[in-house]
Order: structure tokens, then sequence, then C-alpha cells
């Protein structure tokens, strides 16, 4: 049993999952990701998430009050989420096993029908909870998680009723323009300010489009979306290398040598005797900024995801 949250800010979810059909309000997927983020990778079932509302409030970043949380719980609890392959072959799931609210303590466990999709997973999609966290629309959370999907190919094509479909979009947005308007157009805006992604412009500075559409005939039936890493700042850079890729090929160095990072973000070569001997601070800090300055390079983003097994939380 977990008695307190932990200061991780990275969780993963099985493709299955973020492709899945579901809705939920910005309160609900909140509880959703403070959670995600406690599952480790070495887990092998799920535990009894134990911890007090002041805790959850500093995850997210935001006051919560016993009323909202429980609003939230309850709903979570009534929410399906939908996986599907086929007609014939489909799914219906529930988030939670059950919430309980005691004198400020939460106390909560993942539906074990979930363990497939959040557990030892092999195949898997990250995303970091404080880009989340700033993000009001579920439908811009949901196609974030999308396009992280396909992070390492740059660009993610979307049939439009099918996207629709899986973000379960309320029946007045259901028309192209709207939906343009509504969903895909804040999307884009919510993306390139708050998370690590950048959809790309690939239209003009006076004119800029941010999804290519494409249109057969008349109508709009699908769209494209074509976007790179955002990873700007270099502090951040370094921590989401230390959290999600310990111990990964990064780059060889001039003299052919691998680069790798311990977990605790300190960079070594791997071919080097002693057990993770780290460079120096001066020359760690001069391939850092090198590592940031080509991190469209590094070994660890080739496209290879659905591989690529190698993330810990």
């Amino acid at each position: 049993m977990n008695k307190n949250l932990s200061n991780r800010h990275y969780f993963r979810q099985a493709p299955t999952i973020v492709n899945g059909k579901y809705s939920l309000k910005k309160s609900e997927s909140d509880l959703v990701f403070a959670l995600l983020t406690e599952i480790q990778k070495e887990d092998e079932d799920f535990k009894d998430y134990t911890f007090t509302l002041s805790q959850l409030e500093i995850k997210l970043g935001m006051e919560i009050n016993p009323g909202q949380l429980r609003v939230a719980a309850k709903g979570l609890m009534s929410k399906i989420l939908e996986v599907e392959n086929s007609e014939e072959d489909w799914k219906l799931l529930s988030w939670f096993s059950y919430f309980e609210y005691k004198k400020g303590v939460i106390t909560c466990r993942f539906d074990k029908a979930m363990k497939p999709y959040l557990l030892e997973l092999k195949q898997f999609v990250n995303a970091d909870i404080r880009h989340l966290a700033q993000i009001k629309s579920e439908y811009s959370r949901r196609i974030y998680l999308m396009l992280k999907e396909r992070f390492k190919f740059g660009e993610r094509k979307f049939e439009i009723e099918d996207l629709m479909e899986r973000l379960e979009v309320k029946k007045s947005y259901r028309e192209y323009g709207k939906f343009k308007q509504k969903v895909l157009t804040p999307a884009v805006q919510d993306i390139n300010k708050y998370t690590d992604l950048e959809v790309k412009n690939i239209g003009t500075a006076k004119e800029p489009i941010y999804f290519e559409e494409h249109k057969p005939s008349r109508k709009v039936e699908a769209v494209t979306f074509y976007f790179k890493s955002n990873m700007a700042d270099l502090k951040q850079f370094i921590e989401w290398i230390r959290e999600l890729y310990p111990n990964q090929p990064l780059y060889p160095a001039k003299d052919g040598r691998m680069l790798k990072c311990t977990s605790k973000g300190l960079l070594y070569y791997v071919d080097d005797v002693n057990d993770h001997p780290t460079l120096d601070k001066e020359t760690a800090q001069k391939a850092w900024e090198w590592l940031h300055e080509n991190r469209e390079r590094l070994e660890c983003f080739k496209p290879n995801l659905l591989d690529f097994e190698g993330a810990d939380q």
C-alpha cells in the first residue's frame, strides 16, 4: 500500500488506451493522471493508493475541496472506457475499482481489468503530468496523447469521423467547421504552449496552417498533424532523459563511445570499466548542451516507438 504520493511526473499508458473511446472532464482526467504516475515499471499488480487531499493538491498544482473530489471520483466510477480491434473484438472497462474518502485521506485502486494496459508494458506512450495539468480542454489532452504515440515519426493522420468517435465529441461540434474551431485549433494552441511537442506551421508566418486538410471531394475527411520535440529548456530536457531513458543509448561521443545517463542524471560512457563513472562537471555540461542542441538525432528518438521498452518511471 502506498501511503504517500511520489514526486514522479511521468506516466505510461498502452497505445490501446490512448486511442480508446472515452470522454472525461478535466477534474476526472487530472485524478487519473495523478494516479498513473504512481505506477512503477516493476509493478506486477495494482496497489491500494492512500494519500491526503493536500498531497493530491501538490501533485496537481491546484486547490481541491472534498466536494470537488467526490464529484470527480463519482464521475470516474460511472465513465466507461471502450477499446476495440473490430466490431467483433471490443472491451468496456472501468478506470477504478473503488474510491474511499475518510477524514482527508483518500484510498483507491485501479480496476484489475486495466492491468494489460497499464502494467508491464512493452508498448507504451509516455507523458508528463505537469504538461497536461495546464491544459483545460480534454479534447486537447487526448489529441496530445495521440500525437505522442507517433512521437518518433513526427506526423499523424486522423480520419475526422473516427477521431470524433474516439474523443466522444459532443453533438454540437460534429460539423467539421465547428470541430475545427472548437477542438482542432485549440488543441494546436494548447499543445504548442504547454507541452513537449510543437505542432509545425505548414503555412506561412502571415497565414499559418497547423494541420493538413484532406478533402477528396468537397468535404474534409481527414487531417494530418506534423510535429517535433519542443524540449527548448535544457534543465527540463535533462530531467526528461533522466526519468524516461535512464541507461539507454543517447549518442556516440567524438571518439565513438556511446553516452548514457544514470537515473540520477549523470552522464557516463557505455564501455567505462568502473560501475557508472561519470564525466567531470565541465565535460558533462558541454555534453548535455550538445545533446540538447542535437536532441532530434538521439538514439532513443529513432523511429521504433512500438519496439522500444526502455523508458523507466
